[in-house]
Parts: C-alpha cells; sequence; structure tokens
C-alpha cells in the first residue's frame, strides 16, 4: 500500500510534474545522511551568548561542540532507528547530518561555555570575557565652587 500526501497543489499539477521535479531536485525516497540544517536562535545579554538549536531525534553520540575564542561550531547527526523484526512501509523520516558555525561579535570563555539537550532543544550558554562585556557608565556628580 502506498501512502501519498494529498495537497491541493498536486491536485492540480499531476503526477507526471511531480516526477519531472523529483528527478531535478532528488527524491526524497530512500535517502540517507541527508544534511539539514537546523533552526537556531541567538540572543546576547551582558554577561553571556545564548544559542538554541531545535534538533530533535539528535544522537547524543554525534554531537559535536566547539567554542574558541569568537565562534562556536555545532555538528551532529540526526537518527531514526527502525525496531527489529518490522517492514517499513512508508517513511518520511531521513537520518541526517548537519554543521552550523557562528562567528561572535566579543570573545568568550571558550572553557566555561555550557550545553544542555532536552526534549529535542539544544541550549548552549557562552559567557563573555569580563573585558569584552559593555558595562554602563555613570555620570559623576561635579559641584562648581
Amino acid at each position: 500500500m502506498a501512502v501519498v500526501r494529498w495537497t491541493p497543489a498536486r491536485s492540480l499539477r499531476g503526477d507526471a510534474f511531480d516526477r519531472f521535479f523529483d528527478g531535478l531536485v532528488g527524491s526524497t525516497v530512500g535517502r540517507e545522511a541527508a544534511a539539514i540544517n537546523p533552526s537556531i536562535r541567538v540572543w546576547e545579554a551582558a554577561d553571556a551568548y545564548t544559542v538554541q538549536m531545535v534538533v530533535p531525534g539528535l544522537d547524543r553520540e554525534t554531537l559535536d561542540i566547539q567554542a574558541a575564542p569568537q565562534g562556536l561550531s555545532i555538528a551532529g547527526k540526526l537518527t531514526f532507528p527502525v525496531p527489529e523484526g518490522v517492514t517499513v512501509r512508508h517513511s518520511e523520516f531521513t537520518s541526517s547530518e548537519f554543521r552550523r558555525t557562528l562567528q561572535l561579535a566579543t570573545q568568550i570563555k571558550s572553557d566555561a561555555v555550557r550545553a544542555h539537550y532536552t526534549d529535542g532543544l539544544l541550549t548552549i550558554t557562552l559567557p563573555k570575557l569580563e573585558s569584552q562585556r559593555v558595562v554602563k557608565v555613570q555620570l559623576e556628580d561635579t559641584a562648581e565652587n
């Protein structure tokens, strides 16, 4: 039994049109270890940067996080193993590898970087060097005599 996802555009175009473009861009059927680009967000506080990446299915053993004074590199592999003794009839899950590299505006304490992975969300905290932190300067009161 073939499972076909219905979309309004497919019913307008037809299968021949879809087969043509599948050949140009590549079909996802049977593809292993495709490259993906997980979504990230980065925010900056006075004392640190925080990076979050959505990576459900991440194989923790393949996770490689490298911190440099002005950058961060994150690589890993998403895997979706199939239980033994079953036959997959349809799957839109593919094993995928990713690598993201970020350049930071200020230097960080590379040895103090912390990472947590919970419920498909990777969170990395990158503390800034003391000398790189922005400090608000207060005006001093000057009394003229």
